[in-house]
């Protein structure tokens, strides 16, 4: 447009963008343009905080109440099969903690992890609590005891989990990023290597 019409490349642009807005004008199709960006932004911004309250509203559900009790485990195996290391952790409303750090035998990761998980509800088993929120870094495994998705090749380990869990009092699973798991994992790799 502008070589054909002899213009500078603002002069052609100018033209074209009139052209564009022809019905409404140039001045309102940049205020419409604006309107339209500033909607999105805000569109944009309400996502977010609704996502930010969504995130708290999950986070407040998880958090134990005062009388409630705590568990961690984690399970390995190394290599994958092999060697298998169990760690956890019991904590109570009152100061009372208990750990474990225990050799599993052989097998592979799932097995391990499960394994851990009764480990740790046998321990709560003993002592009883009202109410119990459980994390673990196993997907796998807190999805198949919660029957979120179930592994059949996991059958037998669910079976005992859902039959210690049908003596106990409320009981919550919590799935947590690895590097938020520390404890109990450290605690599977000192049961792996005794």
């Amino acid at each position: 447009m502008a070589r054909h019409g002899n213009l500078t490349e603002y002069e052609a642009l100018q033209q074209l963008l009139q052209a564009t807005a022809q019905p409404h004008g140039l001045d309102k199709l940049v205020a419409m343009r604006l309107q339209g960006v500033a909607q999105g932004q805000a569109r944009s911004a309400a996502r977010k905080q609704e996502k930010a309250l969504a995130w708290q509203r999950k986070q407040a559900a998880r958090m134990p109440a005062s009388s409630s009790w705590t568990g961690w485990f984690d399970g390995s195996a190394y290599p994958n099969p092999g060697c298998i290391g169990l760690g956890g952790r019991l904590c109570g409303p009152d100061g009372f903690v208990t750990e474990f750090s225990l050799a599993g035998g052989y097998g592979d990761s799932n097995q391990a992890e499960y394994m851990a998980l009764l480990v740790l509800l046998d321990a709560a088993l003993a002592e009883r609590p009202d109410q119990l929120l459980i994390h673990g870094d196993s997907r796998i495994v807190i999805d198949d005891v919660t029957g979120m998705h179930c592994v059949a090749s996991l059958d037998d380990y669910r079976y005992r989990a859902l039959a210690v869990l049908a003596q106990l009092g409320a009981v919550r699973f919590c799935w947590i990023p690895r590097r938020r798991n520390a404890a109990a994992d450290a605690l599977s790799l000192h049961g792996r290597q005794g």
